[in-house]
Formats: C-alpha cells, sequence, structure tokens
C-alpha cells in the first residue's frame, strides 16, 4: 500500500515519522520526498543514513537478500551525506547477547555522528532507517538531537516481520513512543 503523496512543503518545518514492515517502500518514499525538498528548496539539508550493512546470508528466518537500503541521494551541493559502517543485529548475531552488543556498537557510531552534525548546524535532516538507533538508545535522545533541525523526516521499521522476542519488542516500544510526538505519521 503507497500511503498518500508528500510534497516538499508538507514536510517543511515538521518532523514526518514514516514507519511499516520491512520491504513496504520506506526508503523509497523517504527518496522522493528528499529529491522533492532538495529541488523546492535551496538550503543544506543533513542526510543520516543508518541502514546496516547486510550479510549475503543469514539463518534469520525473515532474512531476504533485497531486504532493507539505502537512500538515493540526489546529487546537489546541498545535500550533506552521512553514512556510517553499521551491522544489521538481527540478522548477524549468533546468539541474543551478541545482538545487543553489536546494538550497542552502532549506536556509539551514531551518537559520533549525531555530536559531528549538529555543530555544522544544518536546518533540515532526513534519516533513514533510525529503528537501528532506537534497538540502543532512548527515544529522549534521538528527540533532543532532532530537535535541532527545523524540518525532520525520518523512516524506521516498525513490524513483526523481524522477530516478537525481547529485542524486537524493545524497538517497537520505542518506535511507538517516536510515533507519538511527530507531526505527521506515514504507515505502510
Amino acid at each position: 500500500m503507497m500511503p498518500e503523496r508528500l510534497s516538499a512543503e508538507d514536510c517543511r518545518d515538521r518532523f514526518v515519522l514514516i514507519v511499516g514492515e520491512v520491504n513496504t517502500g520506506k526508503t523509497k518514499l523517504t527518496g522522493k520526498i528528499l529529491e522533492s525538498f532538495v529541488l523546492r528548496y535551496a538550503e543544506d539539508v543533513a542526510v543520516l543514513d543508518l541502514a546496516p550493512r547486510l550479510p549475503h546470508t543469514s539463518s534469520h528466518p525473515a532474512f531476504r537478500p533485497d531486504i532493507g537500503g539505502r537512500l538515493i541521494v540526489p546529487k546537489s551541493a546541498f545535500v550533506h551525506y552521512f553514512a556510517p559502517d553499521l551491522a544489521a543485529p538481527r540478522l548477524l548475531a549468533a546468539s541474543m547477547q551478541q545482538r545487543w552488543e553489536l546494538a550497542e556498537e552502532n549506536a556509539e557510531r551514531i551518537d559520533t555522528l549525531f555530536a559531528h552534525m549538529a555543530k555544522a548546524h544544518i536546518p533540515h535532516v532526513f534519516v533513514n532507517d533510525v529503528s537501528l538507533y532506537l534497538q540502543a538508545r532512548p527515544v529522549e535522545k534521538l528527540m533532543e538531537w532532532l530537535s535541532g533541525f527545523s524540518t525532520r523526516v525520518v523512516n524506521g521499521y516498525y513490524g513483526y516481520s523481524l522477530g516478537v522476542d525481547a529485542f524486537s519488542l524493545k524497538e517497537r516500544l520505542r518506535m511507538e513512543q517516536l510515533m507519538r510526538r511527530c507531526d505527521r505519521l506515514v504507515r505502510f
């Protein structure tokens, strides 16, 4: 299901959150909004792409080779793209302990980028796959960082296909907390 079309004007100076299951079009919609935004406004935009590197194979029952993906970023002097090297905890970990450790390592890398990006004073931000951050960090920490931007277009996984264990449920709960704080929610 494709949600209603969002324009750059619909998203400007708002917190727009796009959520849904894997492979439903969240990243594609975020990319289209980004492209529209860059064409409409000649202003700096930070793009934080948190899509993890994926294994070629995984024993996880929901694994598919086409799961997840990076944003397609328009070529523009106004776009500042950041893509840390992150792991996919559910797909790579051999144990629950290792899953939590990978999530913590990811969050530490993202926190470093948050600090760097905050110093850049860029007015608008687009974030791909924010749920990866919420696997190890509370919503309040994310909201504190997001508050430094006037426009926030963010997407993240919100579903059951990747599991219902304690790890997945914590991520889901935090995504629900984030959903209650956005100006506009788009569900796939």
